[in-house]
């Protein structure tokens, strides 16, 4: 199935705005004979269908474009629940679209909502995303609020955890109440900002501690499945005290691989976002908290008080992640 014609293409064939293509297509303004059978010849050649509804959305500047890079990943999911709720309960349609991680796939999606005229943009970007997006929003002037990952250098308006507070949780915990001596970072794109953050905070309580502490980093993709093959590769070389896995996810598929290894029990596990299957899997993990409903609950308030007119530009907010402690990481191991 090919690209869906735009009314931007449909102007670039007929060699017109898109003000004047979007006249001709509504039946407003004024148009010259010419010009107007000059868009309608780009229209019947190119195929362009006219979405009344999305035009009629767009009309009541009612509908807000959401950003993710993954709608199945348990923790943008909650992310998602909260923006949706939120939005909903105020009269707003929320657009969720999801860019796969790719940043090719967010240029596009970022020009798709702005052809859509959505009266504002809370986007989670893309792993590697730099200036490029943020010209392409600033360039665009909608209210706008990155939400659980930013940009690295830019100033735009940011809601999420403290990662670096994150990471150095989950090492304290396993240098202070456990006395582990070797610790392995798992998980996670080698350079997001999330990552890289939490590392920060690792290195810090690794050096608070004054201990001497053998750390590995080691990246991977940010699902069970990739938490399983890193369990059995742990399993078969030599297992660390402890392991921080940069989400829950994997967290969960190394316990399992471990289980099936016959190392339940063997090394103290902490996850990232205790999204809900942390606390019902076998053992009961342990987690810092970030609280992805919360987070997309703030950023979408963030973003209704400049639409409102209640502020005059969108506010930051970051948030204290929490541990919790649970089996995986418990005194009893």
């Amino acid at each position: 199935m090919g690209r869906r014609v735009t009314l931007i293409d449909v102007a670039r064939h007929a060699g017109v705005s898109r003000t004047t293509a979007s006249y001709v297509i509504t039946g407003t303004g004024r148009v010259s004979t010419a010009t107007r059978e000059r868009v309608q010849a780009s229209i019947e050649t190119l195929g362009y269908v006219y979405n009344e509804g999305a035009a009629a959305l767009r009309r009541t500047g009612r509908t807000i474009g959401v950003i993710v890079p993954n709608i199945d990943r348990p923790f943008f999911g909650e992310v998602l629940s909260g923006v949706e709720a939120t939005f909903t309960d105020s009269g707003y349609m929320a657009l969720m679209v999801s860019t796969r991680d790719r940043l090719d796939q967010q240029a596009r999606l970022v020009r798709m909502l702005r052809e859509h005229q959505v009266a504002a943009l809370a986007i989670v970007p893309a792993t590697g995303s730099n200036h490029d997006l943020v010209d392409a929003i600033r360039s665009w002037d909608v209210p706008t609020v990155f939400l659980s990952r930013y940009v690295a250098g830019s100033t735009e308006p940011y809601v999420g955890s403290d990662e670096v507070r994150g990471g150095y949780l989950a090492a304290d915990h396993l240098v202070r109440a456990h006395q582990c001596r070797s610790i392995t970072y798992l998980g996670g794109p080698k350079h997001g900002v999330a990552r890289i953050d939490r590392l920060e905070g690792v290195l810090r309580a690794l050096a608070e501690s004054g201990s001497d502490v053998k750390l590995v980093d080691l990246t991977s993709e940010s699902t069970v499945e990739a938490g399983i093959r890193a369990g059995r590769e742990l399993a078969a070389g030599g297992l660390p005290d402890g392991i921080i896995c940069h989400n829950d996810s994997i967290a969960i598929g190394v316990a399992r691989a471990l289980f099936d290894a016959g190392h339940a029990g063997s090394t103290r596990i902490i996850g990232y976002d205790d999204i809900g299957p942390a606390r019902a899997s076998v053992p009961a993990l342990t987690s810092v908290a970030t609280s992805g409903r919360i987070l997309g609950e703030t950023a979408a308030r963030a973003l209704l008080a400049v639409i409102s007119g209640a502020e005059p530009a969108v506010r930051s907010h970051l948030a204290e992640p929490r541990l919790i402690v649970r089996e995986s990481c418990g005194d009893h191991i």
